[in-house]
């Protein structure tokens, strides 16, 4: 039996569906204490998070598939599961490999040597992670940009709201190149969110929606909606739940709030934030 929310079959009758564009995979037998000093310690252990059970709440759910996010916490800069885990489950998957101003857990590599080598073995996205210590600001965060650009692999960064000057520098950088901003920045929407303003004035910039942002905000998760597509237009504002991190709901609840939180939008808006920006950014569709 489907997991589906009922609200969902208008919009996985277009292009292919909705799509995840923020999960991910733990091999929780390789893991240790979690390595960036996350609060959420050992989320993994809390809930399946191996590739098989992930993808099958995916499915279940109604989602066509997703964007698998590398867990820094879990994995450090060690990226081999989850580019394994997206070539594994195969053509609706994708990987999001992570790098660092330094090397974090088993494998001590130069980032930009790790970027191409994780794009040679398929990974079509690269997340650049500053938590906890900034870096976003170094010439080594422009210099991935540009490689990313080079090699087709789709950027994003994740970062702390005093850290969000320096993304619009990095976005400057590299006009030509569309960078995803996770969690909006830990920005609360509707709030005092003067830094997204600052965001939504570089058109290469995409904001993640994810579940972090509708539990932070200051408004209802419509007007959360209706603040993003105001600031960003619709092609610049992509969902991604954060499972299973976020853990306190059943998978197929988290598909449910983003699907009533885009109920009212046209078809065509209501199909990019919940998919078809993620297909651009990261499927090549």
């Amino acid at each position: 039996m489907s997991d589906a929310p009922a609200d969902l079959e208008g919009v996985c009758s277009v292009d292919g569906g909705m799509i995840d564009a923020h999960l991910h995979v733990v091999d929780a037998a390789a893991c240790a204490d979690d390595l960036t000093g996350n609060p959420n310690v050992r989320w993994w252990e809390q809930v399946d998070s191996s590739p098989a059970a992930v993808s099958a709440r995916v499915r279940a759910a109604g989602v066509s598939g997703g964007v698998l996010v590398q867990a820094v916490g879990a994995h450090g800069y060690d990226n081999s599961l989850v580019v394994e885990a997206a070539r594994s489950l195969g053509d609706d998957w994708r990987a999001m490999a992570a790098v660092g101003r330094s090397a974090v857990g088993r494998r001590s590599e130069d980032p930009v040597s790790l970027l191409e080598g994780v794009a040679a073995q398929g990974a079509s996205g690269l997340r650049l992670f500053s938590i906890p210590d900034p870096w976003l600001h170094d010439d080594l965060a422009v210099d991935l940009l540009h490689r990313c650009r080079d090699l087709g692999v789709g950027a994003s960064v994740c970062c702390l709201p005093d850290e969000l000057s320096a993304v619009v520098r990095l976005a400057a950088s590299a006009p030509d190149c569309e960078i995803a901003v996770d969690h909006c920045g830990f920005t609360a929407v509707g709030g005092d969110d003067r830094a997204l303003v600052g965001l939504a004035g570089c058109g290469n910039l995409v904001v993640k929606l994810s579940s972090w942002v509708f539990e932070a905000a200051a408004v209802g998760l419509r007007s959360v909606v209706s603040r993003l597509l105001d600031l960003f237009g619709a092609g610049r504002v992509v969902w991604g739940s954060d499972h299973p991190q976020v853990r306190d709901r059943a998978y197929c609840e988290l598909v449910a709030l983003a699907v009533d939180a885009t109920c009212g939008l046209d078809p065509a808006t209501r199909a990019a934030v919940l998919g078809r920006t993620a297909a651009r950014l990261w499927f090549g569709r």
